[in-house]
């Protein structure tokens, strides 16, 4: 046998024995698990998930996934759960992971029902918000807001021939609108001028009828007139009378004015003194720059609805504030929060650099501090904030994405204490007001 045969059967046969004692020790951990009992849950979606994941339940490791398979059009994955623990029933499973990009495993959220799952039972399952899907939202989002960006490029670049496009569009707008109008209205306006010319008519009769009756209240005043003719020459030179005393008042105020124009007497004296003018001038001015900042105070107030994905609640709050300066504010809000069951309260004043905003206060009951990024006319605002620093579990951080479509009209979208996998949730939202 030839020396390069031997060599190539001695390494293939080395490489065999390698590869076979790989297998066994990869398998040797399963060897020494607890023989547990199996519960199954389904998913719609187990993306990343792997068999030998760890099964946590309140962050405890209690089992392992034992098999993933496909029922029907679900995931179905069924755990091995080590004997010493127990899950309620009315449990709910789902996947999660650890910290950002840590592996993934099965989290039970227990309730608390007295009676626990038997072996094979099914759990209940909820579909969290990976950072699959988000990464996904954000890609739309990063479209959106180039397709955005372009849009303004254009508009810097042609403005005339853009402001006519949009009159046009408008005025094309308008026109179809009042054509449609016009079409699903037709019968009311028949109505209408009908019953606009049945009231020219009996508009027409009333006129006469009313002019019949003017030419008779002529006629009753021209014999009044006739036989009042004596008195009522009698009330004329009373009132020359009257008029000659107007006359002689209107004398006296001319040689008054006369005076006053001279500096004579008390008012002559005050509208002739120059270092009353400079008084006078000197304090309107004091009371303009009193009033001037008073001017630069603009109004805050916005309304707000969050839908809670994870717990399918609704979260509600009311912002009023003012804006004192281009650069200063200050906010006040209440907030119902239905996982409290309760209201917060928040106050909070900040500073504003150009696209940049930052505050801290009392947010949502605690102190807390935020970082606004302000876009596109202060129609884009992404908002950073952190509070409840004391939280045994760390800091409450929510991140926030508020687009304006409307003047008064906001959406929202964002990822509620993103610092705690098992807290996480996304959430949108709508907001009526001015931020």
């Amino acid at each position: 046998m030839k020396r390069e045969l031997k060599i190539g059967i001695f390494l293939a046969g080395t490489f065999f024995i390698l590869a076979l004692f790989i297998f066994i020790v990869g398998d040797l951990s399963l060897w020494f698990r607890k023989t547990g009992y199996d519960l199954t849950a389904h998913f719609d979606s187990v993306t990343g998930l792997e068999k030998q994941d760890a099964v946590r339940m309140s962050g405890v490791k209690i089992g392992y996934v034992k098999d993933i398979r496909l029922a029907r059009r679900h995931a179905e994955v069924l755990m091995a759960i080590s004997p010493q623990y127990q899950v309620p029933k009315g449990s709910r499973a789902s996947v999660a992971s650890l910290g950002l990009i840590g592996e993934k495993y099965i989290e039970i959220a227990p309730s608390e029902q007295a009676d626990n799952y038997p072996p094979g039972g099914a759990l209940e399952s909820t579909q969290a918000v990976g950072f699959d899907q988000m990464g996904a939202m954000a890609v739309s989002i990063g479209e959106d807001v180039k397709a955005l960006s372009q849009s303004l490029n254009k508009l810097v670049g042609e403005e005339n021939r853009t402001e006519i496009g949009a009159t046009l569009e408008h005025l094309n707008k308008f026109t179809d609108d009042l054509q449609d109008f016009m079409g699903k209205n037709k019968q009311a306006f028949s109505a209408s001028v009908e019953g606009i010319s049945r009231a020219s008519r009996d508009l027409d009769q009333r006129l006469a009828a009313l002019s019949k009756s003017l030419d008779q209240t002529i006629d009753a005043i021209n014999g009044i007139a006739q036989e009042n003719r004596a008195p009522v020459k009698s009330d004329i030179e009373k009132i020359g009378v009257v008029l000659d005393e107007i006359k002689d008042s209107l004398r006296l105020l001319q040689r008054s004015l006369e005076k006053i124009d001279k500096g004579e007497g008390t008012v002559g004296k005050l509208i002739q003194d120059p270092e009353l003018y400079d008084k006078a001038k000197t304090t309107l001015a004091s009371v303009e720059n009193t009033i001037a900042p008073l001017r630069s105070v603009k109004p805050i107030g916005l309304f707000r609805f969050d839908y809670l994905g994870e717990n399918r609640m609704v979260r509600s709050s009311a912002t009023l504030g003012l804006e004192l300066s281009p650069r200063y504010f200050v906010l006040g809000q209440a907030i119902q929060d239905p996982l409290l069951k309760k209201f917060t309260y928040s106050a909070e004043a900040g500073m504003r650099w150009n696209f940049v905003a930052a505050r801290a206060g009392i947010i949502e009951s605690s102190f807390g501090a935020g970082l606004d990024l302000v876009g596109f006319g202060d129609r884009l605002i992404f908002s950073l904030e952190g509070f409840d620093f004391q939280r045994a579990l760390g800091a409450h951080l929510r991140f926030t994405t508020q687009i304006s479509i409307l003047r008064y009209l906001h959406l929202l979208a964002g990822l509620d204490d993103f610092g705690r996998a098992a807290k996480r949730q996304f959430y949108f939202g709508l907001g009526v007001g001015v931020y």
